[in-house]
């Protein structure tokens, strides 16, 4: 039988990393991690190697900024590419057309609200293609738009759905983590909030939220493609609101700031502080805990016609939380590797995985969730 070629863009960075470690070893398929210089990247593979030595791993220099890059990933014959490299705000497509010359599928985990809204601009040619483009293959909207479906069936219909992240304060922040972060500070966006589109600002909009084991978390509003995606494919839903809740309240507090410095015209831009703020995120990691969490509320009107609540909470310990966002794409590229999907185009990652497929998943890591009907 021949083996599947899995080339990973970005796998030496926060997730990429991640993913190699987990589908290393997947039954029939040759693993190609990439870095934008060869030494990185053979450095892990080296790595990689000793973790399973069955295993087969080779290392290239890749970057996706090159002029030569649809070429350049060409010659390694990826069957299926999973790009990694964020962040994906303000990223063109360049890769996935690389992926459509050259005939492989894509996955990639963008959380860009126009990067992953905009993606099925490539279906037609993926579809000539024979390929499969997912998009947005992470946290939102893989996991989120699967725990809709999941309880879908309890609605007659569903009018609200409101989400938030809690990360555990000692989850490591890579670049492109923090510059993604940073790049909706301050500035306006759409969301859909009783029926009617209205503004809010990144990082503003503060609410306190309650998390199982974590307790009472300040929040801020952030711009995800849930918000934008839910009110396409949730029928009737007059409400989607995303917040994240640091642990940490004084760093909550100055992304609020800086959101309002944004605002006024003092700061235009933040990402030239990325280096700065990463260095001062990993200096100061080690004062918080290993725990994080996930809620979805949502409500609607139940099969018996009565006002209706659900609320899915998850709870991720031991630091396990940061795998999380690699699952949806991890689940969607074994099942290629299987066979099992036979579905072709560009997508975003809308009810593309399951919650059991995402329990088998994490089965290994210290991370449960439970669904609660609440009155209120």
């Amino acid at each position: 039988m021949s083996r599947t070629r899995i080339v990973i863009i970005g796998a030496t960075g926060h997730f990429g990393g991640r993913i190699c470690r987990r589908i290393l070893g997947e039954p029939n398929t040759e693993l190609v991690v990439t870095s934008r210089t060869v030494g990185k990247a053979e450095s892990l593979s080296t790595e990689l190697e000793q973790i399973h030595a069955d295993a087969m791993v080779s290392a290239a220099a890749l970057d996706q900024t090159s002029s030569s890059f649809a070429e350049d990933l060409a010659i390694l014959q990826p069957d299926i590419v999973i790009h990694t490299a964020g962040p994906y705000q303000g990223q063109s497509y360049n890769v996935a057309e690389a992926c459509l010359a050259c005939g492989s599928h894509y996955i990639d985990l963008a959380d860009g609200r126009e990067f992953v809204e905009r993606f099925d601009a490539l279906h037609e040619q993926a579809c000539r293609k024979d390929v499969l483009l997912v998009s947005g293959a992470s946290t939102l909207p893989g996991l989120s738009s699967a725990v809709v479906e999941h309880v879908h069936g309890e609605f007659e219909s569903i009018h609200s759905i409101e989400i938030s992240i809690a990360p555990a304060h000692q989850t490591p922040r890579g670049g492109g983590t923090v510059a993604a972060v940073l790049s909706y500070c301050g500035a306006p966006f759409r969301v859909l909030e009783n029926g009617e589109w209205i503004t809010r600002y990144g990082w503003q909009d503060l609410t306190m939220q309650r998390y199982p084991e974590l307790g009472r978390r300040l929040s801020g509003a952030c711009d995800v493609p849930d918000l934008v995606l839910f009110p396409k494919y949730v029928n009737g839903v007059q409400t989607v609101t995303f917040h994240a809740a640091l642990e940490a309240t004084w760093e909550q507090i100055t992304l609020w700031k800086m959101a309002w410095a944004t605002r006024l015209g003092i700061v235009r831009n933040w990402e030239r502080l990325v280096p700065t703020l990463q260095s001062m995120s990993d200096r100061l990691i080690k004062f918080g805990s290993t725990t994080g969490g996930m809620q979805m509320r949502i409500r609607g009107v139940g099969e018996d016609l009565q006002e209706k609540m659900l609320v899915w909470n998850l709870v991720a310990r031991q630091n396990h939380g940061p795998e999380i966002p690699c699952v949806p794409a991890l689940v969607l590229a074994r099942k290629l590797v299987a066979g099992t999907v036979s579905v072709r185009g560009a997508y975003p990652c809308l009810n593309l995985i399951t919650l059991h497929e995402f329990d088998e998943e994490v089965s290994d890591l210290d991370i449960r969730w439970r669904i609660d009907e609440v009155n209120e």
